[in-house]
């Protein structure tokens, strides 16, 4: 019984996580819309256009990041159930563990950019 309550606060947990990444991301792409469209213009400053690019190349690295530690995630996973952790309560944890792992630098990168933009402009 426990290993159900165990899982459904990690259903929570990652619902929360999950939340908490939509409402960075969306905080995010608020702050920084006019730098963007002044930069796809060609309006923009320099600095708008450069702040553009490493936006772009920031979010690309986070996706391989997480690309990366939810394919070993994956694996690790695979090595358990191969090893005799398949009881379907034990395969949902793992099915977590690969989720929280693919989603972890996104959602990182999302929340500190979101404090980080809205704690200069407010």
């Amino acid at each position: 019984m426990d290993d159900i309550f165990a899982l459904n606060r990690r259903l929570a947990r990652s619902w929360w996580d999950m939340t908490e990444a939509t409402f960075a991301a969306s905080a995010t792409i608020a702050a920084r819309l006019p730098m963007i469209a002044a930069a796809a213009s060609g309006f923009g400053s320099r600095r708008a256009q450069r702040e553009t690019h490493e936006m772009v190349a920031e979010k690309i690295m986070a996706a391989a990041e997480g690309a990366q530690a939810g394919a070993l995630q994956t694996a690790k996973a695979t090595l358990k159930v191969m090893t005799g952790e398949n009881d379907p309560t034990a395969m949902a944890h793992h099915m977590f563990d690969v989720a929280d792992a693919t989603m972890r630098p996104a959602r990182r990168k999302a929340c500190a950019n979101a404090r980080r933009l809205w704690s200069r402009s407010g």
